[in-house]
């Protein structure tokens, strides 16, 4: 393979890392990261100038060089951060009179995400707040309602009460308050229909008219027999919306191994491209064809953007499909890793918090896994039929992109699925298929000359798709979940796949020495943290709604005493559970009811004060108290017999019991953790 691209890779990776580094927050003002590029670019100027009389200095201004890059890619994300922009409405927020109180609002919507079961939310771009002219994304909650409420660019103002997110209640839980930021949110604004005003949309916007696109499709494809589940493929698969899939169906798919082709990205696109280069092909027959072809390219490129309304996989697929068809239409010699990292750079300059988001690092990593390794896979069989040529590249394409994404589908999701080349050798083929034909479907629809028979036949296809996919996720057995995946494993396992993506055919000592030394480095990581697993203890509080856990961790034995033992299996699949023992490496589980004394190593002694206040009271001083089912006792005087340096007060007790607790605690001045307000409790070790 050569590497003629190298120097555009080091480019794009030196502004990659500073991307990333910018996130990092250091006690400077914005001013010294403008001063620190403008002194580099002045030394790129003159690095270059004596370069240019004396060669052997042409590193210095390669490292110069490199180094400003570096330092555009940090301004570039501190200009994105709430702390450097003035107008930000988080500086608004520091004062306790705003936080966690009610607040009038004016905003834009930006576009609905998906709802809970209680709540529909919108992402707002805020414009005032109470009266203030402001700025920044922030998260708009109302009671759910059968269809959304506000369209996107619609203005909305009104009143509601604001407050920031908070973090995961227990230890491995999802961490929403990091997802939100990610997404450049950090409040929210919970509000009611009848508090909210709904203006007229706030000029053009490409989001609001590939909403309204979308609204139309629907209202036309709901005068046919689509049944609910037709639907909701024919929306994900054409539409780029996937809120309302069931979230089994999503699961299936998930097991089967091809979620992606719910998720509308590169492979959707990439079909798209190739009808759109079919279609268009006549047009190389006239005078300035190749340019009218290239237009009408682009154009149904980004309507379909439009229309999937520009997700960042959706987003990463248009830019990159859109160098590369001006590459195919004027038959210019491109690298696809030039094109990816291109499309990469414009990306994170727009955003730079895309490098955060799970879709965008999975789609690149596939998509960078296929063109460097799916050429050299595909040379191990050279295939004499078409039909088995057909089989071989979709093999090895499968096989590669799925290589590329196991690190960060171990780290992320903790499952991989068995039978996936089984299930993408079949559905794959058909896929361009199943697109062109829901576009033909769509077209008709509109026009409203849709056959009822063409549209039974779609359905048919649509039912043949997910009765295989269930097929597949019912083969329990080869789905193989809760795989015990940490950081370093995945830091190292990155290491191992980016060493066989540069692989150099005319550098082999230094390819294998990278591949072996990364491999032994996979493997010892994987030693250590099997053995950390089997040595680490822990004893925890669990932060459960009207119940009791207390966890002791031993290796990869988890001791859990409930208040509820009688429903065990449903303890055991309860959300924080199933993530602590996905991310601890738990293999078994023994629930047991509460005991009043816990000793937790040799000196530190854990009492537990439930609804029958028993407790000895002469020479017993426990270092924690942890109080559950709101125990009537005069705590006063507890504290003053009982003397203990930490109360814990779980999930299972009053509000108004916690908050007469606290105020005793604070008199006798001992340490008081609520698990209602600051999530589990970890005791400390020595």
């Amino acid at each position: 393979m050569k590497y003629a691209n190298l120097p555009l890779l080091q480019v794009c990776l030196v502004f990659f890392f500073g991307i990333w580094f910018g996130f990092i927050e250091f006690n400077f003002e914005f001013s010294a990261y403008v001063t620190t590029s403008a002194i580099l670019f002045t030394l790129v100027i003159l690095s270059f100038l004596i370069s240019k009389k004396d060669s052997e200095l042409k590193s210095v201004f390669t490292i110069v060089s490199l180094l400003f890059l570096f330092s555009l890619g940090v301004i570039n994300t501190k200009t994105h951060l709430p702390r450097h922009q003035k107008n930000h409405y988080s500086h608004l927020l520091s004062a306790d009179s705003i936080q966690n109180n009610f607040i009038t609002f004016e905003g834009k919507v930006i576009k609905s995400l998906k709802s809970s079961a209680f709540k529909d939310k919108y992402e707002i771009s805020l414009i005032s707040l109470n009266s203030t002219k402001t700025k920044g994304k922030i998260l708009l909650q109302v009671p759910a309602h059968e269809d959304s409420i506000f369209k996107a660019n619609s203005k909305v103002t009104g009143y509601g009460k604001i407050k920031a997110f908070t973090g995961p209640q227990n230890p491995q839980q999802f961490n929403y308050r990091e997802y939100m930021f990610h997404l450049q949110m950090s409040h929210v604004i919970d509000s009611d229909v009848d508090q909210l005003s709904i203006g007229k949309p706030l000029g053009f916007s490409f989001r609001s008219l590939g909403e309204r696109a979308r609204k139309n499709i629907q209202n036309s494809l709901n005068n046919y027999s689509f049944s609910k589940d037709q639907m909701d493929i024919i929306q994900a698969l054409l539409l780029g919306q996937k809120q309302n899939i069931d979230p089994e169906t999503y699961k299936s798919f998930s097991k089967a191994g091809v979620v992606h082709i719910l998720a509308v990205s590169g492979l959707h696109v990439g079909i798209i491209l190739l009808i759109l280069q079919f279609i268009t092909k006549g047009f190389l027959r006239i005078k300035y064809g190749r340019l009218i072809r290239q237009i009408l390219v682009l154009i149904g490129i980004w309507c379909f953007a439009t229309l999937a309304g520009f997700t960042p996989s959706v987003l990463r697929a248009a830019v990159m499909f859109s160098f590369l068809s001006l590459a195919l239409n004027y038959k210019r010699k491109t690298s696809a890793i030039n094109t990816l990292a291109l499309s990469a750079i414009f990306l994170i300059i727009i955003d730079p918090y895309f490098i955060y988001q799970v879709g965008f690092q999975l789609s690149y990593l596939a998509v960078l896994s296929i063109v460097t390794l799916q050429p050299r896979f595909s040379q191990l069989y050279q295939p004499r039929f078409y039909l088995d040529r057909k089989v071989w590249e979709i093999l090895t394409v499968t096989v590669t992109a799925q290589l590329g994404v196991l690190p960060l589908s171990l780290y992320y999701f903790h499952q991989f699925p068995g039978l996936f080349i089984v299930s993408n050798l079949v559905i794959l083929p058909g896929l361009g298929v199943l697109l062109g034909g829901g576009i033909l479907i769509i077209f008709l629809s509109l026009l409203h000359l849709l056959p009822d028979f063409l549209a039974h036949i779609y359905g048919q296809a649509l039912d043949l798709l997910l009765n295989f996919v269930n097929w597949v996720a019912s083969k329990e057995e080869l789905v193989f979940s809760d795989i015990y995946f940490t950081k370093p494993m995945l830091i190292t396992s990155l290491v191992l796949l980016f060493s066989l993506i540069l692989w150099n055919r005319k550098q082999k000592l230094l390819s294998y020495s990278l591949l072996n030394l990364s491999l032994l480095a996979l493997m010892i990581y994987i030693h250590i943290e099997k053995r950390e697993q089997l040595q680490q203890e822990e004893v925890l509080v669990f932060q459960t709604y009207r119940n009791s856990q207390l966890g002791e961790l031993k290796g990869s034995h988890l001791n859990l005493y409930s208040g509820k033992s009688i429903y065990q299996d449903s303890i055991k699949d309860a959300y924080h559970i199933k993530n602590y023992k996905t991310l601890k490496g738990v293999e078994t589980i023994h629930i047991a009811s509460f005991r009043n004394l816990y000793e937790l190593d040799s000196t530190k002694v854990l009492y537990v004060l439930d609804s029958i206040p028993v407790y000895p009271c002469k020479e017993f001083h426990p270092e924690y108290i942890l109080l559950k089912n709101s125990p009537d006792v005069n705590f006063d005087r507890v504290l003053l017999n009982l003397k203990p340096q930490q109360v814990i007060a779980d999930g299972s007790n009053y509000k108004t019991d916690i908050e007469r607790w606290r105020a005793s605690a604070k008199k006798f001045k001992v340490k008081f953790h609520s698990t209602w307000e600051k999530g589990a409790f970890v005791f400390p070790k020595n």
